[in-house]
C-alpha cells in the first residue's frame, strides 16, 4: 500500500513549519508577544492535538498523546491560561514524531471506520485521507501565526 497525495502534501507542509522552528530556544517557544494570547509552543501543541484527534480519535483509537495536552492546546485554549508552561521538549518531540507514526499506522491499515466530522456546513471530513488533507490547510494557517510571532519577537522568518 502506498501513501495517498494528502500525505505528500502534509510532508511538504510540515517541512515548511519545521524550517521556521529551526534554531528556536525554549524562551522563544514560550514568549507571548504583547497583545497576543499565544506563543509558538501553543501553536505547535494545538496542531499536535488536532492531528491526533483527526486521525486516531475519529477512527476509534486511543489518543496517542497525553490527554492533558487537550486542556493546554485544544480548541478555545491559549497560552495565557497556563499555570505553568508545558515541557517544550516533550511537546516538540511528539510534534516531530507523530507524523511518522501516522504514516506507519496508515500503511498498517490502522485507520478504518472514520467517524465523519463536520467542519463547515454541508460538508464532512469522511476519511483519514481527508483529515490529513484538511490538516495541511490548518497547519498552513498556523505557519502564518508562527511567522507573525517570530516577527513580533524580532526574529527572522524564512517564509515560502
Amino acid at each position: 500500500m502506498s501513501l495517498p497525495l494528502a500525505f505528500k502534501t502534509f510532508r511538504i507542509t510540515r517541512y515548511h513549519m519545521m524550517r521556521e522552528l529551526e534554531g528556536l530556544n525554549e524562551a522563544q517557544y514560550l514568549m507571548i508577544p504583547p497583545g497576543r494570547e499565544d506563543n509558538i509552543l501553543w501553536n505547535c501543541g494545538h496542531l499536535l492535538c488536532s492531528l491526533a484527534r483527526l486521525t486516531y480519535v475519529f477512527t476509534d483509537h486511543p489518543l496517542p498523546i497525553p490527554e492533558e495536552y487537550l486542556g493546554l492546546f485544544g480548541k478555545n485554549t491559549n497560552a495565557l491560561q497556563w499555570d505553568m508552561p508545558p515541557d517544550v521538549d516533550g511537546v516538540m518531540g511528539l510534534f516531530r514524531t507523530l507524523p511518522m507514526k501516522i504514516e506507519a499506522d496508515y500503511l498498517a491499515g490502522t485507520f478504518t471506520n472514520y467517524k465523519p466530522l463536520q467542519i463547515v456546513p454541508d460538508d464532512d471530513i469522511a476519511s483519514v485521507e481527508e483529515a490529513i488533507a484538511f490538516h495541511c490547510f490548518h497547519e498552513g494557517l498556523h505557519i502564518g501565526k508562527v511567522l507573525t510571532l517570530k516577527e513580533a519577537m524580532g526574529l527572522p522568518v524564512k517564509g515560502g
